[in-house]
């Protein structure tokens, strides 16, 4: 039963939204900033060049280092640059559309800005998932004959399926494979999924780099873009050449990954791209499965893991843990880098594919992987094979 707080935030939600819309109409779209009273130049600059990024509609940022009851009346959303205590802004708890986007102390900031750019944009109401477009494309994939399924990661490993031919099998790649146009074209993947709000659908120079790379890959191909509808904005933004490819699909509340996605059109709430869409992916199109390219975490690796240098943007890597500390702080720590790893790759993705197996489902991993529920499940060169 819905009570009176949850009951008022929705309404209050509601007419925010709507006056949003309102004074968007009549551009004169603005943002309350409420920062920090020792916040510097530099930091402004960064924050109004990341609003122009996801807001292009943006007129004005009003920037207040104490907000006034004015500020809490307006329809304009409110992002905060500092530690709330500091402004003694208690009553932001409580109002909509406020958003934390402090990228020195809060490891989320670039999913805030997702979150303020949805919250600005409002889905439009004769927008329909392509559940049905998605569901007819499997199919037809399906007719082919297919009885397994390839899933490529981007770990140094990537580099060697260049060696080896795919074709007989539905092949799944992510991210920022799409840099290697050679490799690309030796797989020819039906899917390419993405789904981090920094790496891939923010301002900088490394998601910008994979955007315009997997421009020029759906341009050469056929294939079809898989990602979490909450970044379907940016993407159609981008990519409206290619809307007839494009899947976008919410993350619902399950927890397996053998979740038939062409009757429950939902990505299960599992964080990490491997168990949030490429393995539910895999398991909606056919019982066998194959990985290459998850290499893992190895000793001596830096941050979350190694990537292939020719699948990546490894001269734009520091540029994003200078511009984001707390993130990778949050993730991958100094005190214990192996925390993500562990907690995506390690007891959970083994309880995840143990309970696929139990339920009919053959995982195998290609070659040797740091990542223990993986390497368990690799069987040799007899792997390459099938």
């Amino acid at each position: 039963m819905l009570n009176l707080s949850s009951f008022l935030t929705k309404i209050a939600n509601l007419i925010f939204r709507s006056a949003w819309k309102l004074c968007e109409q009549f551009q004169i779209c603005r943002l309350t900033l409420a920062v920090d009273p020792g916040v510097v130049e530099s930091e402004l600059e960064v924050i109004e060049k990341r609003a122009k990024f996801y807001l292009p509609m943006l007129k004005k940022i009003n920037i207040r280092k104490h907000l006034n009851p004015v500020d809490y009346l307006l329809p304009y959303p409110i992002i905060t640059f500092s530690n709330l205590n500091s402004v003694g802004e208690t009553l932001l708890h409580h109002r909509p559309g406020v958003f934390n986007i402090d990228y020195r102390n809060y490891y989320a900031d670039a999913w805030r800005w997702i979150d303020l750019l949805n919250f600005c944009s409002g889905r439009r109401k004769n927008f329909k998932f392509p559940n049905k477009q998605f569901k007819n494309y499997v199919q037809r994939i399906k007719d082919q004959g297919y009885k397994k399924s390839y899933i490529f990661g981007t770990g140094p490993s990537l580099e060697k399926a260049i060696e080896y031919d795919w074709s007989d099998g539905i092949r799944i790649v992510c991210n920022t494979i799409v840099r290697d146009v050679e490799l690309w074209n030796k797989i020819q993947p039906h899917f390419i999924v993405a789904a981090d709000a920094l790496y891939h659908f923010s301002d900088s120079n490394f998601a910008r780099s994979f955007r315009e790379d997997l421009w020029k890959r759906l341009e050469q191909s056929l294939t079809y873009f898989v990602y979490p509808s909450q970044f379907d904005i940016i993407v159609r933004r981008d990519y409206s050449k290619f809307t007839d490819r494009l899947i976008p699909i919410p993350i619902g509340r399950s927890q397996s990954i053998t979740i038939d996605l062409t009757e429950s059109f939902q990505l299960p709430s599992l964080g990490n791209v491997l168990n949030l869409i490429l393995l539910p992916l895999a398991c909606t199109l056919t019982k066998d499965i194959f990985l290459w390219g998850f290499d893992g975490r190895a000793p001596g690796d830096k941050l979350f893991w190694s990537n292939s240098e020719k699948h990546s943007y490894p001269e734009f890597m520091q540029e994003l843990v200078n511009d984001h500390p707390a993130f990778f702080e949050h993730y991958v720590p100094k005190s214990n880098p192996n925390l993500y790893v562990s907690q995506v790759h390690g007891d959970l993705l083994e309880e995840l594919l143990q309970d696929a197996e139990k339920k009919g489902w053959n995982f195998t991993m290609m070659h040797h992987s740091w990542t223990h529920a993986l390497d368990i499940r690799y069987r040799g060169e007899a792997s390459r094979t099938g």
